[in-house]
């Protein structure tokens, strides 16, 4: 029993504050992903809004892509499959992913735009390397990260 316990609280402790309920601290996670730029709490508030904004706008696009994605699984392992209906699919999927990524650089738009030149020089350079700079997590797929909570600023 000691040893299940054991096992269960280090595997917890090995997922990091995601799998644990995290700190609930947006502006922590806001200074973490851009803490490269030296933001001013004003630019860091105005930057978490527009996040939360964002998130609002994307998260019922990708629920909508999960699904298609798993209708299309549904029908590719049909005995007969229907291609019109996987082409449909296929097609509505492609949709969904135009609009997250319209949705993506808009959001990174009106971020750049409450940015000094200097960081917004930075803030480009980086390009989409910014989105792992949220915890640099390692991928599924055997991927190097740096693990959990470190992130890029080493816990600023």
């Amino acid at each position: 029993m000691m040893v299940v316990l054991l096992l269960v609280s280090t595997m917890g402790m090995a997922q990091g504050p995601r799998f644990r309920g995290g700190d609930g601290n947006t502006m922590q996670t806001v200074g973490k992903g851009y803490c490269y730029l030296n933001l001013t709490p004003e630019q860091e508030q105005k930057i978490n809004d527009l996040r939360v904004k964002h998130l609002k706008e994307i998260t019922p696009l990708r629920n909508e892509l999960s699904e298609k994605q798993a209708h299309l699984r549904t029908l590719e392992s049909a005995d007969k499959p229907d291609m019109a209906a996987i082409n449909k699919t296929i097609d509505e999927i492609t949709s969904i992913k135009a609009k997250l990524m319209k949705a993506r650089v808009a959001h990174r738009a009106e971020v750049s735009q409450l940015l000094t030149d200097e960081q917004r020089v930075l803030f480009n350079a980086r390009g989409q390397k910014g989105k792992g700079m949220r915890g640099h997590r390692g991928n599924m797929r055997g991927g190097y990260g740096m693990g959990m909570g470190l992130g890029p600023c080493m816990g600023n």
